[in-house]
Parts: structure tokens; sequence; C-alpha cells
């Protein structure tokens, strides 16, 4: 694992609870990289710790789920389980859950 993954992890693991998701920008910015959003995407698809390290929270910029290293349809059961709604592949309410 790379010091970058690890920092992604770490930074997704303590800022973005059960219940909310985030963009891959946004994980960027709380990283201090805000030009990182494509390899923050990169690191996510390779995370060896799903779910304890919770790489279905973060979605794209549009609220649509996005890809997921273990389906789409996992993604979307993991984060129903946590009480985020999804309707045709989008989150609901993105606005007010995303941070």
């Amino acid at each position: 694992m790379t010091d970058f993954q690890k920092l992604c992890y770490d930074t997704l693991t303590h800022h973005v609870p059960a219940g909310f998701v985030t963009t891959y920008g946004n994980l960027a910015k709380l990283m201090k990289k805000p030009k990182a959003y494509r390899a923050v995407g990169t690191a996510m698809n390779k995370n060896p710790n799903a779910p304890d390290v919770p790489c279905h929270r973060v979605v794209k910029s549009n609220g649509e789920l996005g890809d997921y290293a273990f389906g789409v349809t996992l993604k979307q059961k993991r984060l129903q389980k946590e009480g985020v709604k999804v309707i045709n592949n989008k989150v609901v309410d993105f606005n007010k859950i995303c941070l």
C-alpha cells in the first residue's frame, strides 16, 4: 500500500461516517490534495480492506454511485444498509448527506 492510498483510506475512515457520502473531489480536498481526485478513485478501487475502509461511501460529484470493485449492486446495498437512499443508481438527498 502506498502512502497516498493510506492517506485516502485514513481520511475516508475518519471523516465520512455511516449514513453519509463524499465525492472523489471532496475526499481529495480533505486530504489537502484537491487535484488528486482521479488518484483517489484509483485508490478506492484498490482498497484491500473493504468494507472496514468504507470506499462504498465515495460517489460521483453528481450523486451517481459510480463504479465499485465489488460491483455497483453491492455498493448500493452497503449504502442502503447505512441509511443512504439510492434510486436509479443515484443518492437521494445527495446535497444533504454529502460531506
